[in-house]
């Protein structure tokens, strides 16, 4: 589509880009009031050009001076709309440095430095913390802009972004409101709810095909009924069948299967046969990367495994992977060096990662809360879907669901193919997410009434969709009584107020009942009665709490390993403990924290390192809570003990390398390297010359010199 515009300087970014017409949703979004401040929502298709249209707004808002939010639910989104958003200053449109700035971690804090930023990126609960410290820049947002809106609807991170929506739109109203989605049935009541304009669209830039497997045969919406060679009947045999006949006319594949285990199970099988397939030169970038996976990973089997696929044009991606290896392959798979990934579904809602062809092996997920295998959802699928269509390389994406003998090829292309996705409901009737955004609510305000309170909650989404607000209230009031008699909060001339507890907890952006739950816990502890090693109740009181996940269960060949453990340091717990009510999760923090590689977490636990990562950050965050509870509590006497916690967690060390991880650039390996020559706490270090310092292993002489400048100053 043309150019209808008028505005130099988004004419001139456009140029910039080398832009010489827009996409429909684009110039529509423009026509609506995009660039006059209006409040959008938009819901086109993935790769229909949003980023485009959120970047043009945010043009128009940092020419008034005013600073632009931009929201993603995962940071692994917010560095790839960081490299988006950096265009604008590239482009040179303004004469001032456009500062962009990335903040996801660290609830405790308002970020006041993030006001000299001109763009910020963070996630939905980055932002919720912040609202709640009232952070003084807020005021000159001029606009918010939530991307992948959607997940309004997810159970477990849709209240946080609705609160955060709700309070923007009662507390900056002002502000500019863009909400970016792919299609959502029910989108006009999202946007009657934000008061904002509503674009839909279908149109994406690549046609999409959807369609079912099943002997032999893909049947698809277009009407094409395409024969496809089989060599077996099981599912296995038909997802190779499927990708042996995208590949053979240059296409890339993406397949979403149910677990992990099976994501690396059917990458092997295919890896035998697509390694033929490879050229020369597409042999030589597999074994670039495939080496590169090594040099940054870590030594467990599933990375040498990947490596391994990878080797052969074949890689997998889930959360069990460490970061350093999760972003290989994605600029592996970004790069076509990777011709066909294994994926479980987490990520088609993480990073970009389109694909000419998407098989979705299985339409089941294990549901714990059900304890059994139920179907997804058609908002899942759709979703799952709309990675098929590479826009540089292909005019049109297929996505396949193979039918197995379970269920017939009609039945799943009734409910999915020509299924509606179903609408989203708001999620915040669960009463912990009410505890948990009532006491933020009450946290921000010197003094708020219960009219008030009242007044914010039906402001919601919940609300909006169910105008009889007596559940809501109910569980608000029920919310309170249990503030006042946990003494969170307290009341005072009909106003309610945060005690210092209860504002503590709001900071630290804990749920109220893991904080109570640590502060009795606390205070049941006798004083003194904590040693630096005695640690293994602190390390059950985090991965006890409702905050901690992810909380992995006991397989049957663990306990009895894992007794051992538990009883030698019985002493330690705060409580009777029974063993059931320990974990992996506990054992695996232990071992972190005494040192073991993953590579041995990984064979005796069976704890993967996207899993350690997760449990050591969140860990990290709930120790350092636990520490800042016991200073308002006065117990001085834990504090030394928690520091020492604090710190091994971080840097997974024993407490003898605490001192010396305090030191920049020393981490784990470091640290026990230097210990073992002699060095135990920095001042040692005035006692070794610098080439001796520069033998230690792990050191060399850079780092040196570098520490010897710095401890004999």
């Amino acid at each position: 589509m043309q150019l209808k515009l008028d505005d130099d300087r988004i004419s001139s970014y456009l140029s910039f880009l080398g832009y010489t017409s827009l996409y429909p949703p684009q110039q529509l979004a423009i026509e609506k009031g995009l660039l006059e401040d209006s409040n959008i929502l938009i819901t086109t298709p993935t790769a229909s050009g949003k980023t485009l249209i959120a970047i043009l707004a945010a043009i128009k808002s940092l020419e008034k001076n005013k600073k632009v939010v931009y929201l993603t639910p995962l940071r692994a989104l917010a560095y790839e709309k960081y490299l988006e958003f950096t265009s604008i200053d590239k482009s040179g449109i303004f004469s001032r440095k456009i500062r962009i700035k990335i903040s996801t971690g660290d609830f405790n804090t308002s970020n006041a430095d993030l006001s000299s930023a001109d763009i910020i990126i963070m996630t939905n609960e980055k932002i919720d913390s912040i609202l709640r410290h009232n952070a003084s820049w807020l005021s000159n947002v001029g606009l918010f802009i939530s991307d992948e809106i959607h997940l309004i609807g997810d159970q477990d991170r849709g209240p946080v972004l609705e609160m955060v929506l709700t309070k923007i739109k009662k507390y900056y109203s002002s502000s500019q409101i863009l909400g970016l989605s792919a299609t959502i049935t029910n989108a006009s009541e999202i946007a009657g709810w934000l008061g904002s304009r509503l674009i839909e669209s279908t149109w994406r830039p690549t046609k999409l095909i959807e369609g079912v497997y099943s002997d032999g045969v893909i049947y698809s919406n277009d009407d094409s009924r395409i024969k496809v060679s089989e060599s077996g009947k099981d599912t296995t045999s038909m997802a190779i069948d499927l990708i042996m006949n995208s590949l053979n006319s240059n296409g890339q594949n993406l397949i979403f299967v149910e677990t992990r285990k099976r994501a690396v199970s059917l990458a092997k099988k295919v890896s035998e046969v697509v390694s033929k397939t490879l050229s020369p030169e597409e042999k030589k970038n597999t074994l670039k990367v495939s080496k590169q996976i090594l040099e940054e990973g870590d030594d467990t089997d599933l990375t040498k495994n990947l490596s391994n696929l990878i080797s052969t044009g074949i890689g997998f991606h889930h959360a069990g992977l460490s970061l350093s290896s999760r972003g290989v392959v994605e600029e592996a798979f970004k790069n076509g060096i990777i011709k066909s990934l294994f994926a479980t579904p987490t990520l088609a809602a993480g990073v970009n990662l389109p694909a000419r062809r998407v098989i979705i092996t299985n339409v089941t997920r294990y549901d714990f809360v059900y304890g059994a295998s139920v179907p997804i959802s058609v908002l899942e699928y759709k979703q799952l879907c709309g990675r098929a269509g590479r826009p540089q390389y292909d005019a049109y994406g297929e996505s396949i669901i193979i039918s197995d003998s379970r269920t017939s090829y009609e039945d799943l292309y009734d409910h999915y193919i020509l299924g509606i996705p179903e609408p989203l409901n708001s999620n915040l009737g669960n009463i912990i997410a009410i505890k948990i955004h009532l006491l933020g609510v009450i946290a921000s305000f010197n003094g708020i009434s219960l009219d008030d309170i009242y007044d914010l909650f039906s402001k919601t989404f919940y609300s909006f969709q169910d105008s009889n607000n007596t559940s809501l209230f109910d569980k608000i009031d029920s919310s309170l009584d249990y503030f006042l008699e946990e003494d969170l909060i307290r009341l005072q001339n009909n106003m309610y107020n945060v005690t210092g507890f209860g504002k503590l907890v709001s900071n630290l952006y804990l749920n109220p009942e893991t904080a109570v739950a640590f502060r009795n816990t606390i205070n049941d502890i006798k004083p003194k009665s904590v040693k630096i090693n005695n640690v293994f109740g602190f390390l059950h009181m985090i991965t006890t709490c409702p905050d901690f996940y992810p909380k992995l269960s006991f397989r049957k060949q663990d306990i009895e390993e894992f007794s051992y453990l538990f009883y030698n340091n019985y002493d330690d717990f705060f409580s009777d403990v029974d063993i059931m009510d320990c974990s992996r999760s506990l054992w695996t923090l232990y071992e972190w924290i005494n040192e073991s590689t993953e590579k041995r977490m990984n064979e005796r636990i069976g704890v993967e390192p996207g899993d350690i990562h997760r449990i050591v950050e969140v860990s990290n965050w709930l120790v350092s809570s636990i520490f800042e509870i016991c200073k308002l509590l006065n117990r001085n006497d834990l504090l030394p003990v928690l520091f020492s916690l604090e710190s091994r967690i971080k840097h997974g060390v024993k407490a003898e390398l605490v001192p010396l991880v305090q030191i920049k650039d020393i981490g784990r390996a470091r640290a026990r390297s230097l210990h073992g020559a002699g060095i135990n706490v920095p001042n040692d270090l005035l006692l070794i010359s610098e080439s001796k310092l520069s033998m230690i292993p792990k050191i060399g002489p850079k780092l040196a010199k570098k520490l010897k400048k710095k401890y004999s100053s």
